[in-house]
């Protein structure tokens, strides 16, 4: 039978499997971002596994371990930054509602720092009504979201459940796709895929360095302001600022807006101003600054990529594209480059006598 195949056009075989592949990417769609995030995430599982490999005699138990390893600060993180939240949420989630009632909310002293501000009374009562309005709202959003969320549960259980997989079978398996992908391509086509295959390696690298060393930079200068300014809970607060740049578009404000407008409001109007200002600072310092300026130490790729794919990486698919983007944009750049690189050598020794 697999004689008859040597009789098929090539072409014919070509059209095959690109209809395959297309109605694969089609079925793979839902899950795909986190199919590959989960390849990405198995690159630094494989490091692991392999520094503790000679020490277990199965690969599979080797995988298992690299994993929980990686995943054992995460977990302890998360697990610090939720219990501490969650005891605080209380407490706060009334204060918002009492300020959402306009028969509890006593607003002599907002309607006082509004005053200083420079505004005059009808003003300033129209500000404290959209205030009291917007917290209201604010409030409605949130229980209606956390309804959502719940809902969502599910969804994200089995989200979660394929990066498990994903990452395992990647990280145990990752030699056979890397095989399976030099036995297709064509021998003359080795060379550019192996400098893409490399340049890829680099790009790898400098996303973990260039994602979780800026989280870390961010949530300790973040910390060092709340300390400054009088927060409670300091490493409560610089461990959600550092969590909250992973955070698509809002990343860090979601921190810096919500206390600096609860300082406000509380009639600590400078505290307030401030956080938000140092919090602009350092966010802006740390995206468009730090970030591309670590990344490129570990790739040739240009920060301007990097900084591309990190934040519409974001955008178009959350979280995984904080990954997913610069991973891509850093092959196609690095693509070009080596494409270039080959045909400029080939024009030469054309050209050489």
């Amino acid at each position: 039978m697999i004689s008859h195949i040597k009789n098929i056009p090539t072409s014919t075989i070509i059209i095959f499997i690109v209809v395959l592949t297309i109605l694969s990417i089609a079925i793979l769609t839902p899950i795909l971002s986190m199919v590959i995030f989960g390849a990405i995430l198995a690159y630094y599982v494989r490091y692991v596994s392999r520094k503790i490999k000679p020490r277990l005699k199965y690969d599979t138990l080797a995988v298992l371990l690299g994993m929980i390893i990686l995943a054992i600060p995460l977990i302890l993180l998360l697990y610090f930054t939720f219990s501490q939240f969650i005891s605080i949420a209380g407490s706060l989630f009334g204060s918002l509602q009492q300020a959402a009632t306009a028969n509890n909310f006593d607003t002599t002293q907002l309607s006082q720092s509004i005053q200083n501000l420079g505004f005059s009374p009808n003003v300033t009562q129209s500000i404290v009504d959209a205030i009291k309005t917007w917290i209201a709202q604010s409030i409605s959003y949130i229980a209606s979201y956390t309804v959502s969320l719940i809902s969502s549960i599910p969804a994200l259980a089995a989200q979660i459940l394929i990066l498990i997989f994903s990452v395992f079978y990647f990280a145990r398996d990752g030699d056979k796709v890397v095989q399976y992908v030099k036995d297709v391509v064509p021998d003359k086509d080795k060379h550019f895929y192996q400098q893409v295959m490399d340049s890829a390696d680099d790009v790898l690298k400098s996303i973990i360095v260039g994602n979780i060393i800026p989280a870390v930079i961010l949530g300790i200068l973040s910390g060092v302001v709340y300390y400054v300014l009088g927060y409670p809970y300091v490493i409560l607060l610089a461990i959600i600022s550092g969590i909250a740049m992973f955070i698509p578009i809002i990343g860090p404000w979601i921190v810096y807006g919500a206390i600096g407008l609860f300082s406000i409001l509380t009639g600590n109007t400078l505290q307030g101003v401030l956080v938000i200002i140092l919090g602009w600072i350092i966010e802006t310092a740390t995206d468009f600054y730090i970030r591309p300026r670590i990344s490129v130490q570990y790739s040739e790729i240009h920060p301007l990529i990097f900084l591309l794919g990190f934040i519409y990486g974001a955008v178009t698919m959350g979280v995984p594209g904080l990954f997913i983007g610069p991973l891509i944009l850093g092959i196609t750049y690095a693509a070009f480059k080596v494409y270039r690189k080959e045909k400029l050598r080939m024009e030469a020794e054309e050209n050489s006598p």
